[in-house]
């Protein structure tokens, strides 16, 4: 399995857009890894996660074709993970697609309150696109994919959940704007024991020892979410595991600085446009 992160920041980016503290002038004058658009990632080149504004930078950035897309994953409601007006950009006079083009969204009811408006213009008349409720613990199939949504420990009224993904062979976890995560994740986990060889884990706050807002983590708790799963088996020495989603309210947060830090952990620290291949 391949996974290409297309953003890794928050929701201000890194630079924060009209910011002027001191990690947001170090990253601009740094430049390349440390400069940081707002989070999305691809699966094998087919699976997208998550559709916020900056899609359209990063398919130019990265010479990506969605006509090859048909499915997409959205974590939450969040403007930063999803900005549905792009998605009319798919309609007929906006785009010529291919004629078997179907582009399908999942994501939780309070995600599809976003959608869903969106679609009902032309898209699903025209079976153009659709979206596809998910219900947490329940496995569905996206294209050559097997998915399953996990609640996330987010903000609620977003509707917050993270992915584990399968290829059929190997499974990767995907697990962004959540907090250390909810019993029930390791109560399912304990059932189905799984096996992942590559963990992306929210690290919105860095180095920051101590996490004010239970929506986001850090280093200090993806090492604890680490030391868990290999504990019970769910990855071992050869799994990969990622920081990824930084803001820069967090501390030690520029990429240069970040990256010994995470390395003496045990983590790679993402970038945008980083491949890892597993």
């Amino acid at each position: 399995m391949k996974i290409q992160y297309l953003g890794t920041a928050a929701a201000e980016g890194i630079p924060g857009i009209f910011c002027t503290c001191e990690r947001c002038v170090r990253s601009r004058r740094i430049g390349g890894r440390a400069l940081r658009t707002r989070s999305q990632a691809i699966i094998d080149d087919k699976l997208l996660i998550d559709f916020p504004a900056d899609t359209y930078a990063h398919i130019l950035n990265n010479n990506i074709d969605l006509a090859n897309v048909y499915h997409c994953l959205i974590t939450h409601s969040h403007q930063d993970h999803l900005y549905p007006k792009d998605i009319r950009m798919l309609e007929p006079g906006y785009a010529t697609m291919p004629k078997d083009y179907h582009l399908t969204f999942y994501g939780t009811e309070k995600v599809g309150e976003q959608i869903r408006p969106m679609l009902a213009y032309k898209l699903e008349e025209k079976n153009i696109s659709a979206f596809r409720e998910v219900e947490p613990f329940a496995c569905f199939e996206a294209g050559e994919h097997k998915v399953t949504a996990l609640p996330a420990v987010h903000d609620q009224s977003a509707g917050p959940v993270f992915y584990q993904i399968s290829d059929g062979y190997k499974n990767m976890l995907y697990a962004h704007d959540t907090y250390y995560f909810h019993d029930s994740v390791w109560s399912f986990w304990e059932k189905e024991k799984p096996y992942f060889s590559l963990v992306s884990l929210d690290c919105t706050n860095a180095c920051r020892p101590i996490t004010t807002y239970k929506g986001h983590m850090g280093l200090h708790e993806n090492i604890q979410v680490r030391d868990r799963m290999v504990e019970e088996g769910y990855a071992d020495d050869k799994t990969v595991f990622v920081c990824n989603h930084f803001s820069h309210n967090g501390i030690k947060v520029v990429y240069d600085d970040f990256v010994p830090i995470a390395i003496r952990e045990g983590f790679v620290t993402s970038y945008d446009g980083m491949v890892i291949s597993v």
